[in-house]
């Protein structure tokens, strides 16, 4: 696939992530090799329902962070902000263009669960929406962990601390409900309403006592809010680090 270089720096990851042929398939395939197997096989539908939700974590998360602290060594990202461009309108657009082409590498694999796993349109599109949510999201925490390190192994090292207490929280490998405090930290994690709308497309409908409407509703607005803050710290990010 022949593209135009781009002029402009959200083009850049478009560019990258379409121009080359192989990188794409591998792109492709990774979420293909662990989340299909997980909807082929007789697997329990809440632990195919964590696996996949950790693919989608990791994916924006790990992604955003290395792709940043990559421009960052380089010097892109300080010759960016000499433009005349607002430093919050680029860090939005890498965090809108980032999360969109995750969720286009996530979709095939998608597709095939939900194929394999027939379920209401309703917890598709929850489904669906939850993880885009969830992108969004984990972008976000890869942004704001490249406002503290140009390393790339240090951003392996910080997802790896923030996420795992949220994926703790979420109750991706939880047996029971959670109560009290866990229920209520739960509440302002997108990550536990894209596993209640996973575990509905795989038959749990009734265990996770959410409804379709929440998963479209609270989500959309803890990303929406994350991804506010995320844009503020733009002439942070931006500036020069030593």
């Amino acid at each position: 696939m022949k593209l135009n270089p781009p002029d402009a720096y959200w083009k850049k990851d478009i560019v990258l992530f379409f121009s080359k042929r192989f990188a794409l398939l591998i792109k492709m395939l990774y979420p293909m090799a662990l989340i299909v197997p997980v909807a082929a096989f007789d697997i329990p539908a809440q632990t195919a329902a964590a696996i996949i939700g950790i693919v989608a974590v990791t994916t924006g998360t790990f992604g955003a962070g290395e792709s940043l602290t990559a421009d960052l060594n380089d010097g892109i990202l300080v010759r960016i902000a000499l433009t005349s461009l607002s430093p919050r309108r680029i860090v939005f657009e890498i965090l809108a263009v980032n999360a969109v082409l995750d969720f286009i590498q996530l979709l095939p694999a998608l597709i095939l669960v939900y194929l394999l796993h027939p379920a209401p349109l309703v917890w598709v599109l929850a489904a669906a929406f939850g993880i885009f949510a969830t992108l969004v999201t984990a972008n976000c925490i890869g942004i704001f962990i490249a406002n503290f390190t140009s390393s790339p192994a240090d951003v392996l090292l910080y997802a790896t601390a923030i996420l795992a207490p949220l994926i703790y929280v979420s109750g991706f490998f939880r047996n029971q409900n959670p109560t009290g405090i866990s229920a209520t930290l739960r509440d302002f994690v997108p990550f536990a309403y894209m596993n209640d709308a996973l575990k509905a497309v795989f038959g749990l409908a009734s265990e996770t006592g959410a409804a379709p409407l929440e998963i479209f509703i609270y989500p959309g607005i803890i990303a929406a809010v994350l991804a506010f803050g995320v844009c503020l710290t733009g002439p942070r990010l931006l500036s020069p680090q030593f």
